[in-house]
């Protein structure tokens, strides 16, 4: 998640060992409605692959994936591999989307990764599946390994591909792997603006952005006080009691921080798209160095997970009912 401030502690270096998960597939793959087969699939999320990406994008060696860096250039070459491994098609006529900005240290070249699985109705649309996948890098000698900002939401990001890809929508998927989130959401604001975007017939968002870390279970699906017809979707889908799914965070004027323009969904709102992010509450991990594998959560980081591929399907099953655009 984008924030302009950093709160610097000591970094602590631990052992990153990978954590025995037990797949909630049951739980998490049955719909309250079971007349929707959209979210009655047996496919589910592989709790260990989703681990094991994370504890490779979030170690030492990634130097934080901030854009225009080694640790940056590291990290596309891994989702590179895992989006070769799946079989994924680029977007437009390239899988890469190079572009630069000014920043600090002067010109920062970045490249966002933009894929496209076909689904099974042509001319029926896109949905935007989305996650940003740079963190802040080393500040002050210390690594911010961003576990949670963002190489949670990028890992769910390849396993709902990976699945997607195995069955497809009845939309197409875009799977966007964003860069620059943490420079002003600049990763999201090239592709939303490029000519390959207007191209995809881009119709929903689904945005992830810090989904594996919460000490009371919750992950909050914003962006319902806006698109109220999205809600009933959502809470049609079951998941397992690893996780509590809250609404709220998209309205401004109350006591909770409004999540409206907090991440790369906000690019697609401003263009008339509905959207839905996915994501916790600050922790204290948040934009800190603590923000390590270890501190994750992973039963409830592969529920939520699992929830939302789920809720992915859902919205696609959903969305021939859904308000056209002017």
């Amino acid at each position: 998640m984008a924030d302009s401030f950093l709160f610097p502690r000591s970094f602590r270096i631990a052992l990153i060992a990978l954590i025995p998960l037990v797949l909630v597939a049951t739980a998490c793959g049955q719909s309250s409605d079971p007349s929707n087969d959209a979210v009655t699939l047996d496919l589910a999320i592989d709790g260990e692959r989703l681990l094991q990406h994370v504890e490779i994008l979030s170690s030492d060696g990634y130097q934080g994936r901030k854009a225009g860096t080694d640790g940056g250039e590291m990290t596309r070459s891994y989702l590179e591999g895992v989006f070769e491994e799946i079989g994924l098609a680029p977007a437009c006529s390239e899988m890469h989307q190079p572009f630069s900005f000014e920043g600090r240290e002067g010109t920062i070249n970045a490249v966002n990764l933009i894929a496209r699985i076909p689904g099974t109705s042509p001319g029926s649309g896109a949905i935007a599946l989305t996650a940003h996948f740079d963190h802040l890098g080393v500040f002050n000698d210390e690594i911010y390994n961003g576990a949670d900002d963002n190489a949670s939401g990028t890992a769910a990001l390849l396993e709902i591909a990976r699945l997607v890809q195995s069955q497809p929508l009845e939309r197409d998927l875009i799977v966007a792997a964003f860069d620059a989130e943490e420079q002003g959401l600049i990763g999201a604001r090239e592709f939303v603006n490029s000519e390959c975007f207007t191209g995809l017939d881009v119709r929903f968002n689904v945005n992830m952005d810090m989904i594996s870390r919460s000490e009371a279970g919750e992950i909050y699906a914003a962006g319902t006080s806006h698109y109220t017809f999205v809600r009933p979707v959502l809470e049609a889908v079951d998941h397992s009691d690893a996780m509590e799914l809250l609404f709220g965070h998209d309205r401004p004027g109350t006591t909770q921080m409004d999540w409206t323009s907090s991440s790369d969904h906000a690019l697609f709102h401003r263009a008339g798209i509905p959207f839905i992010y996915f994501g916790v509450e600050d922790h204290p991990g948040y934009h800190n160095p603590s923000d390590d594998f270890e501190a994750i959560h992973p039963e409830f980081f592969q529920s939520a997970a699992d929830y939302i591929y789920h809720a992915v399907r859902a919205i696609d099953a959903a969305m021939p009912g859904f308000p056209t655009r002017d």
